[in-house]
């Protein structure tokens, strides 16, 4: 009866059917759309999809895959399952962009729908795609529907993370499938014929459609505790026969054949007949399966420890025989029968195929557990390198950390020294990704000195070129020539053209440092143009970070803008979020002293409230998104507090001075300036040694305010210099460089008000009321006269959008999309969403349509 209703009876899901057969309109008409449909496990998301699927089939292409929990995910499992086509290239391996670039042309050759089911158990590679494809699907003429477990995904699912990153991206929505009436209750059991009570049931089942229609087929008036009960109940009706099939499908998971669930089950296939046509088990595309996830996991449950063990047993040999290259079942099915050798033999094998096709989560959790059932040393090291590596790409900094921490462990007991200083040299990296400045300088510091006991090779080039990078950071440019040099001239001996184009960006990144600008926009460009050369988008990523970062730093905006918007791009159309987020954080920074608030704020939050975001790209936005707040006179302490904490922790000048100087200026803002001294002590000291001109300029004028010592004695860049000179050709000089809030600043204590009454406008213009504030409070102070404040700015433009962002909504209003703005302004699509959420949050409005509506309304935008 369940399965009769399942298939046949779609209660209260009417409006939801009609809103996705309108987003499937819509694709088919050219706007494709990604929709991701949540709710709990048996609310009812597969029958509402395979009754779209019927709705639709003679209209398009139907194609429908999934996700299940039996094994760790395989690579691209669930889009592999849904496109078989794509299997081949997915085998093949390769440059993962082009595989997606593929899979994309694919489902947009034809018209389609595409569903996607239960990706909370998806691997990683599966997600990478959806997020690609879902960036780039407005053109397809296809809907890809996902389903997922909303109720399972926690704060830190790689699932969540996705949702996220896709959060503004319009083509992208959210539907929940809600649990059932008491109504919904009553049609089901009207359909039934049963005689039960529909309030009771609704309040046994709390309306979840799975549970109801199961106590339904259970019959009778009595009704089960809870679904497995309902489910079991159910089974315990079968012969001793097919119940020994039903756990043997508990074993196997879906997609098994008869043939093989006999096998397993050590029964006849006229036992399996017996399963389907009590609808235990269903058949679905040929395969013979449970009819929901929670029927398996019920039966599987209920199977003691040894007949779980005997079952894998058989699974495991019938499917050696079958398909031995599925690595990822016979790891599973080794594990469960107690098999140590076969686990570790597959499961390291799986690791090695998931990571190929760049599923490196997937990859993690089968080194992991062929590491539970390893015990040889240097087996064990060999595992915990490649963990490590796999929990690096993942982000997962904690673990890869211990990892490598163990293999070094077994490495110095077996006396290698070559793999012993490859795993200092990786502790230091990882140390200084999580933030641990001193370990990484330890460590650096240890490879090199390790695996110069060794022949020159590669692992020694990559050592030196770290201990280069972390030089750099700590703003030594005679020790990052001395170790970069090293680094280029064994890359180069060694023909290594990846390690010579991270030794030319530490040098050409500590020229920018030292003010040899020229010499190191030279070295950097060269590292790109090798970088660029031999396809190595990770080293192309890094260079277009610091040409950006240090033209950030430099105040050289137009330099920042071109490396950082390129960069951007680069990485957007790569998926390499890591490195796009950064560059994000550090144009931030950028914006903000531009004047440009509102775009500010909307890239720091966009980072800041991202859960996964890496410490090296909050620090920046938090201190971006902390000096907008403070300048508008909202509370910035809590995003202060952050990028204080986060600087400490790195340790380094580059990271220190920009959240100090916030903290600064934020003190001075809020009358406290006589805080400064002490706030900035131990930083200016660090700017002093490492003679860095910028960091030395803004705390000096920062102290100066705070009443503190400020002469350097030292390189001061210029336009500070003009300031703390009382040089009026300083506000030309920030003037020029486009920075409205510094030029203020440059004026702010001339004795004429004359000169600071251009500036107080600006900031008023800018919803800079803080600042105002603090600039009439000091002149008052030292006794200099103030200038008259502005009326009130014209009611023209009531939402104070900037003027991209009005060229932004006027696009808009014209029907543009996303990248069609893109292309329209010469911007990244990532900068353009960035000006779309500032336009939607100023007019009040969720969703661009409306926001064009209320522009009309409000004048901003012709009728």
């Amino acid at each position: 009866m369940s399965e009769r209703l399942n298939e046949s009876v779609l209660v209260e899901r009417e409006a939801l059917l009609a809103e996705l057969v309108t987003d499937l309109d819509d694709a088919l008409a050219g706007s494709g759309r990604v929709v991701f449909l949540g709710g709990e496990a048996g609310v009812g998301k597969t029958a509402l999809v395979r009754s779209l699927a019927r709705a639709v089939r003679s209209r398009c292409r139907v194609r429908i895959g999934g996700a299940d929990n039996i094994t760790t995910p395989g690579p691209l499992g669930a889009v592999q399952d849904a496109i078989p086509e794509i299997s081949a290239s997915v085998t093949a391996g390769g440059d993962r962009i082009r595989l997606f670039q593929k899979l994309r042309d694919l489902i947009g050759s034809t018209p389609g729908l595409l569903v996607l089911e239960d990706l909370h158990w998806a691997d990683e590679a599966t997600l990478d795609a959806l997020r690609f494809l879902a960036r780039r699907i407005e053109s397809a003429p296809v809907l890809v529907v996902v389903t997922y477990r909303h109720d399972e995904i926690t704060a830190r699912h790689p699932l969540t993370a996705l949702l996220g990153d896709l959060a503004t991206v319009s083509e992208v929505r959210r539907m929940l499938v809600p649990p059932l009436t008491v109504d919904g209750v009553a049609r089901l059991v009207a359909a039934s014929g049963d005689a039960v009570d529909p309030g009771a049931l609704h309040l046994r089942t709390g309306g979840n459609a799975f549970f109801v229609t199961e106590s339904l087929a259970v019959g009778g008036v009595a009704l089960p505790a809870t679904v497995s009960d309902a489910i079991l109940a159910r089974v315990a009706r079968l012969t001793p026969a097919a119940q020994d099939v039903a756990a043997a499908a508990a074993i196997v998971g879906p997609g098994a054949d008869a043939d093989l669930l006999a096998r397993v089950g050590a029964q006849s296939v006229d036992a399996v007949d017996e399963c389907v046509d009590a609808g235990v088990l269903i058949e679905l595309d040929g395969a013979l399966g449970f009819r929901h996830e929670l029927a398996r996991e019920a039966v599987e449950a209920s199977l003691s420890a040894v007949r779980r063990r005997q079952l894998h047993g058989r699974a495991l040999h019938a499917l050696t025989e079958r398909t031995p290259e599925d690595h990822r079942a016979l790891a599973h099915h080794a594990a469960g029968c107690g098999d140590e050798a076969a686990v570790v033999a597959h499961a390291a094998a799986a690791a090695e195929k998931a990571a190929h096709a760049s599923a490196h989560r997937e990859a993690a959790e089968h080194y992991r557990l062929a590491l539970r059932h390893c015990i040889g040393s240097a087996e064990r090291a060999a595992l915990f390198v490649a963990l490590s590596y796999e929990c690096y790409l993942t982000d997962q900094l904690p673990e890869a950390l211990t990892a490598r921490q163990q293999a070094l462990e077994l490495h110095e007991l077996v006396g290698d020294t070559l793999r012993r200083g490859d795993d200092e040299r990786w502790l230091s990296r990882l140390s200084w990704f999580s933030g641990r400045g001193g370990d990484a300088e330890r460590y650096g510091r240890r490879a090199v000195a390790t695996l110069e006991q060794e022949p020159p090779g590669v692992e020694l080039a990559w050592a030196y070129s770290n201990y280069a990078q972390l030089r750099m950071l700590a703003e030594d440019p005679e020790e990052v020539e001395f170790w970069g040099r090293k680094a280029l001239d064994l890359a180069r001996a060694l023909g290594r053209q990846d390690i010579e184009s991270h030794a030319l960006n530490n040098l050409g990144t500590a020229e920018l440092q030292s003010g040899r600008v020229e010499q190191g926009q030279r070295d950097l460009t060269r590292s790109l143009e090798i970088a660029r050369a031999a396809d190595l988008p990770e080293h192309v990523a890094r260079a277009y970070t610091n040409l950006g970062s240090s033209a950030v730093l430099q105040k050289r905006f137009a330099d920042a803008h071109a490396a950082l918007d390129a960069g951007i791009a680069f990485c957007e159309d790569r998926d390499l979020d890591s490195w796009a987020c950064y560059m994000s954080a550090c144009l931030s920074l950028a914006l903000v002293d531009e004047g440009r608030f509102e775009e500010a704020l909307a890239a720091a939050d966009s980072l800041l409230d991202h859960i996964g975001t890496a410490p090296v790209s909050l620090m920046p936005a938090a201190g971006a998104a902390a000096r907008v707040l403070a300048r508008r006179g909202s509370d910035a302490t809590a995003r202060l507090t952050l990028a204080q904490q986060l600087a400490v922790e790195a340790g380094e000048l580059q990271r220190l001075a920009p959240a100090v100087c916030a903290a600064a200026e934020h003190a001075w803002l809020t009358g406290d300036a006589g805080a400064i001294g002490a706030l900035t002590a131990s930083t200016w000291e660090l700017a002093l040694a490492h003679d860095e001109e910028w960091a030395v300029g803004e705390l000096a004028w920062w102290r100066m305010l705070g009443g503190a010592d400020f002469e350097a004695g030292r390189r001061v860049a210029e336009p500070f210099a003009l300031m703390l000179a009382g040089d009026p050709r300083a506000v030309s000089a920030w003037s020029e460089r486009g920075c409205p809030v510094w030029a203020a600043y440059a004026a702010m204590l001339d004795s004429d008000p004359a000169a600071v009454d251009h500036g107080i406008r600006v900031l008023d213009g800018l919803g800079a009321a803080a600042v105002v504030d603090a600039i009439l409070r000091t002149r008052r102070e030292r006794g200099l006269a103030l200038p008259r404040r502005p009326r009130a700015q014209a009611r023209g433009n009531p939402a104070q959008l900037t003027a991209r962002e009005l060229e932004v909504l006027g696009l808009l209003g014209e029907g543009l999309s996303t990248p069609d703005i893109a292309e329209r302004l010469i911007l990244s699509r990532r900068t353009v969403e960035h000006h779309i959420a500032a336009v939607l949050r100023k007019l009040g409005e969720p969703t661009r349509g409306r926001a064009v509506a209320a522009a009309t309304r409000l004048g901003l935008l012709p009728v």
